[in-house]
């Protein structure tokens, strides 16, 4: 049998292995805590560099749009003076 001196040292020791537990325990939650952001960090991190890429390509991709808008805009005002002239034409043959 254990004394009162002995069973109060081995309580005493008993909640400090607890304490010690306790924070290794929390420490490894920290630690897993802080794998967890850091690959999430991660994974938010190439998902910029994709969005990016994508923003870029829509970009390119609306240049050449306002690129063919143009010159399409320059060919139907070149039609529509031919036209007006052929028309013109037309008009000055035709006897009153």
């Amino acid at each position: 049998m254990m004394g009162i001196k002995e069973s109060g040292l081995q309580f005493v020791t008993d909640i400090e292995n607890a304490v010690i537990a306790s924070r290794a325990d929390m420490m490894q939650g920290l630690e897993d805590v802080t794998h967890r952001i850091n690959g999430v960090a991660n994974n938010l991190k190439e998902f910029k560099a994709e969005v990016r890429a994508d923003l870029a390509e829509v970009k390119a991709r609306q240049t050449e749009f306002n690129t063919r808008q143009t010159e399409f805009n320059t060919r139907q005002t070149e039609f529509n003076t031919t036209a007006m002239e052929i028309l013109i034409d037309l008009q000055r043959r035709i006897p009153a």
